[in-house]
């Protein structure tokens, strides 16, 4: 793509962006965006993470490779993203109602104080779903890309079997979820019930680049492993 055509792009995308952004913003001073995640709390984390995340994974590959990339494998990804955006609003109220009543049933220490709620919420949300989230969406963007941009066909068995486990543990449980994800996601528990599910949408960009890193960590990390031809 043209550096002239990029540019432009990088515009229309910061702008799109931006206006996203101010919607959002208004939505939530003014109440509906908390009105709408009561009422439709599945269809809002369909289409805010969706929206947010697939974002996030075009903006990546941006960075990463220096060009815009849409297509059929970014449609699937962001139904993928949507549908993960589901469960996340699931998760959030089921095991926000679990560590409450794990508190104050004496289980887990601290009750009645706010910000331990949240850092109990937060860890538990990404320990215990926040792991399987991110493996489900590294076997799907795996199995998207083989088929879209490949022309390959993955069985369920070699796209689980594509992913580099070693690489995907230790930058998920060692770095991404203690460093980042439990501390901010802390945050978003403090925020009112009807609000987190939309802050963890607007954070699920940075999880579309983080899994975009993941992949391309991945792919230096085999190419390392190949042996080097004389």
């Amino acid at each position: 793509m043209h550096k002239a055509t990029l540019k432009k792009y990088d515009i229309l995308w910061g702008a799109g962006y931006a206006a996203l952004f101010a919607v959002m913003a208004i939505f939530t001073y003014v109440g509906i965006l908390a009105l709408w995640n009561k009422k439709f709390p599945y269809i809002g984390g369909f289409i805010q993470f969706l929206i947010f995340a697939t974002s996030g994974e075009i903006l990546s590959t941006r960075i990463l490779y220096g060009n815009w990339d849409v297509n059929k494998c970014t449609a699937s990804k962001a139904v993928t993203w949507g549908i993960s955006g589901i469960f996340v609003a699931a998760a959030f109220f089921i095991v926000s109602g679990g560590v409450e009543l794990a508190m104050r049933e004496g289980m887990l220490p601290f009750y009645g104080n706010r910000l331990a709620q949240a850092f109990f919420t937060s860890s538990s949300v990404n320990l215990f779903f926040g792991s399987v989230h991110s493996a489900a969406i590294r076997i799907f963007s795996n199995y998207f890309e083989e088929k879209y941009l490949r022309n390959k066909k993955l069985t369920a068995y070699e796209a689980v079997t594509s992913v580099e486990w070693g690489e995907f543990v230790e930058f998920t449980f060692f770095r991404t979820l203690p460093l980042f994800w439990i501390p901010v996601n802390t945050l978003v528990f403090l925020l009112p019930a009807n609000l987190q599910i939309s802050f963890a949408a607007m954070l699920s960009f940075a999880f579309g680049m983080l899994m975009a890193l993941l992949k391309l960590r991945e792919r230096k990390r085999i190419d390392n492993a190949l042996p080097v031809k004389k």
